[in-house]
C-alpha cells in the first residue's frame, strides 16, 4: 500500500514541477486524492477524465519528463503525431495565441552545418510568406537547446498514402480533385520561386471536415542535401534519398537540387497513378533500381489497372511523367485545367480557386497568375477533342541520350565519338536492354566488387556468418498458434533474398558496442554487473545505425572489406530469411521451442508453443533480463538467439500491412513511417511472441531495455 501511495505522491510532485496545472487545479486534485486514495493508474485516469492533461502528457510526467513538455515557454506538447526521416511532429498548444498547432522538430543530423541551418531558416521564411488554402501555413521557427523546430497549421486529416492503404484506390473524381488542389498549391509556390522536391502521397493531406487539401513539407527536402563538397549532389546521403524514389523525376535523379517545378509535376503524375491503383509507378528491389526505371521505362498504363478510368486520365499521367521536362505541363496551372473536367464541382472554401484560362468557371483569386498558354502534350488532347494516336515509337525513348547530360558524361562522349549506337540498337536492341538493366541491377544489389567475402571474424571479435540467399515463405499462416489477430504477419508470400551477404552470429554485445561507440546505456549490464557477453540493450535505432557506421569506418582496409559494402541493420526480409534457416515452422527448431535451451523467453504455463527442458539441472525461472550470447542452440545457418533474448532492430519502417504489397525480390519495407521494425521477440515475451514471424514496431528514438540488434555486412542499400 505504501508503494502505491509513494507512486501517487511522486506523480503529484511531478505535476507540480511541470507547471501544466493551475494552483486551483492542484488544490482540487489534492482534495480528491485525500478522499479517494487512488493508485497511480486511478489518479492518471482522473486527471485525463477532467480534461486537464492528455495521455501523452501523463506518460511523460510519470517518467519525470514533465518539464520537457513546454517548449520555448509558449508551446505545450499535447501528443506525438508522427515521425519520419526529417524529424518528429507533435500536436502542441500555443499558449500565446490560444490555438493548437503542429510543431516539427528537425533531426539534429539534418542541421549539423551552419550552411544547413541558414538554408533551413531561409526556407521557413519563404514558407511563412505563403498564403494559400492548399498549402499548410507556417507560423514560426525557433531553436531551443540545439534543437531546431518550426510551427505550422494543425490539420485534422489523413494523408493520401494512408487513405489508399486503409480503403484501397480512390474514385476517379476524388483522386483527380485531390491532385488538382495539390497542383493549385504548387502553382502558388511556383509563382514565388519555390519548388517542393518531395511530392508524394504522404505529403498531401485530406482534412476530415472536407475543407481544402493541403500540401506539407514544401521545400524542406533541401535539408537532405549535404552542404558543400564533391558529394553534395549524390542521390543517396547516409542511406536516404533526396526526394522519394517512387515519385522522383529523371532529372532529379541526376541532380537532386538543380530542378524546377516540372519535377514536382512529374511527381504529381506518379501520385495520381498511385491513388488510382494503389501501386507505385515503377517497382524495384532497391531505390536505385526504381530510379533507373524512372529514367528509362515509359510511364505505366492506367487502363489495365482501372477499366473505369477515362482514357484522358491515363494520357494526363503520361503527360506529367514524360521523361523530358519540356514535354510535361510547364506549370501546375496547366495540370489544373486538364483535371477540372474529371473533378466534382468544387465547394466554396475547399480549394475552389480555379485558373482563369481554359474557359472554365472562375472565382476571385488572392494572387496574380501570369498568363501561360496551355501546353499541347504529345498524347493528351484537351477535353472534347479526340485523343491523338499513341506514338508508335515511344519505346525508343529508352535509348535516347538525356539532353541534360554534362560535358564529362561518358555516355555522351561515346556518342559524340562515333560509337555505333544506332547499329547496335537495330541489330541487338533486346540484348542491349537486357544487358544494361542486368548490369545496373547487379551493381545495385551485389555491389561493384565481384568477390563477396567468405565468413570472417572482424576486429571486434564478431563472427560473421555467410548466407547465400534464396527463396522462403515470409510471414505466418492464419492457423499458426500465437499469430496476432491484427494480420501484421500476413499474408504469407514467397520472397527471394539475393545473396550472398553476412550476418553476425550473435546479437551485438555490450563490450562490442562500448568499444565502437564509446558509450553504453545497457540496463541489464548494470543489474548483473557483467557488460561483456550480454547482448546490448536500450540502444535506440539511431544508435544502432551509428554503431554500423563507425564499425564500417574502423574496418576499412581489412582483407574482407569490399567496395560498396558496409555494416548495416538487416532488412526485415533478410532477418526472417536468416531466422527461418530453411524452415516453415514457427521456430527454426520446429513447432515448439525449449525454454532457455532453444530460445530465451518467459514461461507463462499456458502458451502452447513453450516447452520446458527435461534436464533437472536446468532450473525453470522466468527471465528478468537477457542471457549471455551463445547460451541457446544455433539454427541451421549457425546463428544464435534469432528467437527471443533481446528483440532486434531492423532497417525497415514498420506498418501492420507491409506484407500485402511488398515486392517479391529483396523487399525493403515502406518508404516512410513513424516506427521502425523490431523482430524476434525478447526475454519478456512468451514463446508465441518469439516465433520467426513475430514482428512489431517501435519509434526509432525509443530506448527499450528489451531491444538490441545484430548487423549484416552487405551491399549498401541505395
Amino acid at each position: 500500500m505504501s508503494s502505491a501511495a509513494d507512486a501517487t505522491a511522486t506523480f503529484y510532485q511531478n505535476l507540480q514541477s511541470s507547471r501544466l496545472l493551475t494552483d486551483a487545479q492542484l488544490r482540487e486534485l489534492w482534495g480528491w486524492l485525500a478522499y479517494a486514495k487512488p493508485d497511480l493508474q486511478g489518479m492518471a485516469k482522473e486527471v485525463n477524465r477532467r480534461g486537464w492533461l492528455t495521455p501523452y502528457q501523463i506518460r511523460e510526467i510519470v517518467k519525470g519528463r514533465g518539464a520537457a513538455l513546454k517548449v520555448a515557454s509558449r508551446y505545450v506538447l499535447l501528443d506525438i503525431l508522427g515521425e519520419g526521416g526529417m524529424g518528429r511532429v507533435y500536436k502542441v498548444h500555443d499558449t500565446r495565441m490560444g490555438r493548437n498547432v503542429a510543431l516539427k522538430v528537425i533531426r539534429k543530423e539534418k542541421l549539423s552545418h551552419a550552411i544547413a541551418i541558414d538554408r533551413f531558416l531561409q526556407e521557413i521564411r519563404a514558407l511563412s510568406a505563403m498564403d494559400h488554402p492548399n498549402v499548410v501555413k507556417v507560423y514560426d521557427a525557433e531553436e531551443v537547446g540545439g534543437h531546431h523546430f518550426y510551427v505550422m497549421e494543425l490539420i485534422d486529416g489523413t494523408d493520401l498514402t494512408k487513405i489508399v492503404r486503409d480503403n484501397g484506390p480512390m474514385g476517379i473524381p476524388a483522386a483527380c480533385d485531390a491532385i488538382r488542389q495539390a497542383a493549385m498549391g504548387l502553382q502558388h509556390a511556383y509563382e514565388r520561386g519555390l519548388v517542393h522536391r518531395d511530392i508524394k502521397p504522404s505529403n498531401i493531406i485530406v482534412p476530415r471536415n472536407g475543407s481544402a487539401v493541403k500540401l506539407v513539407d514544401l521545400g524542406l527536402a533541401r535539408l537532405m542535401e549535404q552542404p558543400g563538397g564533391e558529394e553534395a549532389n549524390r542521390i543517396t546521403q547516409e542511406g536516404f534519398v533526396i526526394g522519394t524514389p517512387d515519385f522522383l523525376a529523371p532529372e532529379q535523379a541526376r541532380n537532386p537540387m538543380a530542378v524546377d517545378i516540372r519535377a514536382d509535376i512529374y511527381a504529381l503524375g506518379g501520385t495520381l497513378y498511385y491513388i488510382l491503383t494503389g501501386k507505385v509507378p515503377f517497382d524495384g528491389v532497391t531505390p536505385t533500381e526504381k530510379l533507373l526505371k524512372h529514367c528509362t521505362d515509359p510511364p505505366p498504363g492506367l487502363l489495365l489497372q482501372r477499366v473505369d478510368a477515362p482514357v484522358q486520365i491515363e494520357q494526363i499521367i503520361h503527360w506529367c511523367m514524360a521523361k523530358r521536362a519540356e514535354d510535361r505541363p510547364q506549370t501546375p496551372e496547366q495540370l489544373v485545367v486538364a483535371l477540372l473536367p474529371f473533378c466534382p464541382a468544387p465547394a466554396v472554401g475547399a480549394g475552389a480557386f480555379v485558373p482563369a484560362s481554359g474557359g472554365y468557371p472562375t472565382a476571385p483569386r488572392p494572387y496574380p497568375v501570369p498568363a501561360a498558354p496551355m501546353y499541347a502534350p504529345p498524347v493528351y488532347a484537351p477535353p472534347g477533342m479526340p485523343p491523338a494516336p499513341p506514338d508508335p515509337n515511344r519505346s525508343s525513348q529508352i535509348f535516347k541520350l538525356p539532353p541534360q547530360a554534362t560535358d564529362d558524361d561518358p555516355i555522351r562522349k561515346r556518342a559524340e565519338g562515333g560509337f555505333p549506337v544506332a547499329a547496335l540498337l537495330v541489330g541487338l536492341g533486346a540484348l542491349f536492354v537486357a544487358t544494361v538493366l542486368g548490369i545496373a541491377v547487379y551493381r545495385v544489389v551485389v555491389g561493384s566488387d565481384p568477390t563477396p567475402p567468405d565468413a570472417f571474424t572482424n576486429t571486434q571479435g564478431m563472427k560473421m556468418v555467410r548466407l547465400e540467399g534464396g527463396t522462403f515463405r515470409m510471414g505466418s499462416p492464419d492457423d499458426e498458434p500465437g499469430r496476432p489477430a491484427d494480420g501484421r504477419e500476413g499474408p504469407v508470400r514467397e520472397v527471394a533474398i539475393r545473396g550472398p551477404f553476412l550476418m553476425s552470429e550473435t546479437e551485438v554485445t555490450n563490450s562490442q558496442f562500448l568499444k565502437v561507440v564509446g558509450t553504453n546505456q545497457s540496463q541489464a549490464a548494470k543489474q548483473v554487473n557483467s557488460a561483456g557477453p550480454l547482448p546490448v540493450d536500450a540502444a535506440t535505432w539511431d544508435e544502432a545505425n551509428e554503431f554500423c557506421r563507425k564499425l564500417t569506418e574502423k574496418e576499412k582496409g581489412q582483407t574482407w572489406a569490399r567496395k560498396d559494402w558496409a555494416y548495416r541493420l538487416p532488412t526485415e526480409a533478410e532477418w526472417e530469411y536468416a531466422a527461418r534457416a530453411g524452415t516453415d515452422t514457427p521456430f527454426a527448431c520446429g513447432d515448439h521451442a525449449t525454454f532457455r535451451t532453444q530460445a530465451a523467453y518467459t514461461l507463462n504455463g499456458t502458451d502452447p508453443l513453450e516447452r520446458v527442458s527435461d534436464d533437472p539441472a536446468e532450473p525453470v525461472k522466468p527471465l528478468q533480463f537477457a542471457q549471455e550470447a551463445r547460451k541457446t542452440e544455433p539454427n541451421k545457418f549457425g546463428l544464435y538467439d534469432m528467437n527471443g533474448n533481446v528483440a532486434e532492430w531492423c532497417n525497415d519502417w514498420y506498418k501492420p500491412g507491409a506484407y500485402k504489397d511488398a515486392p517479391r525480390d529483396n523487399p525493403t519495407g515502406p518508404a516512410d513511417g513513424d516506427k521502425r521494425v523490431i523482430r524476434g521477440g525478447s526475454f519478456r515475451d512468451p514463446a508465441s511472441g518469439v516465433r520467426s514471424a513475430a514482428r512489431d514496431g517501435k519509434r526509432p528514438s525509443e530506448r527499450l531495455v528489451y531491444v538490441g540488434f545484430r548487423v549484416v555486412y552487405a551491399p549498401v542499400l541505395k
